[in-house]
């Protein structure tokens, strides 16, 4: 049994990719919370915020989060909001590790420039560069405050695994001992 491995940071920061190229080189579950959130109301993200609101995205995020954390071995892909909620913050180190992605807001900015409308907090905004900074703003300081790594996520998918793989392979009690056998050098 391992611990989860919990990857969250701004939108366009990569955690999806990240998520599943990271699961690939441990043997483990990757798990998109946006996507489970999706199947279980069976509506787009966009339609929940539309319809019912941020403030019920969040409880369905946080329930999604909480069912998560009970298991292990997993390789969860966050909403950027997540970590917001001090409960889940709890749930999540309960039984795994927090690893902040963080991208400069040039990178975002590129990354999302072709994705405004699927992403709620960016949708009907002219400014996508000066709404990534207010989100920034108002995000990073409890982005830092609840990551037990911090990842730059400006590179490519490929770099940014290593990074994580570096740090796991000094907290080995986040692997199974054939993990870690399996991302030795």
């Amino acid at each position: 049994m391992s611990a989860n491995i919990a990857l969250y940071g701004m939108m366009g920061a990569g955690k999806s990719t990240i998520a599943r190229h990271l699961a690939d080189r441990l043997g483990r579950r990757a798990v998109d919370t946006d996507d489970e959130i999706v199947s279980w109301r069976n509506k787009p993200i966009p339609l929940i915020f539309a319809e019912e609101g941020e403030p019920a995205f969040r409880v369905y995020e946080s329930e999604v989060i909480r069912q998560l954390a009970q298991h292990t071995d997993l390789v969860m892909a966050l909403g950027g909001g997540a970590v917001l909620s001090d409960d889940n913050v709890s749930d999540l180190s309960l039984t795994g590790v927090l690893v902040e992605l963080r991208a400069t807001a040039d990178t975002l900015a590129a990354r999302l420039a072709h994705e405004t409308d699927e992403r709620p907090l960016l949708a009907g905004n002219d400014d996508l560069r000066g709404r990534i900074d207010d989100v920034i703003a108002e995000r990073s300081g409890r982005y830092a405050d609840v990551a037990h790594l911090t990842v730059d996520a400006d590179q490519d998918a490929a770099a940014v695994v290593e990074q994580i793989l570096v740090w796991l392979r000094e907290h080995p009690d986040v692997l199974t001992p054939s993990e870690f056998e399996a991302v030795m050098p």
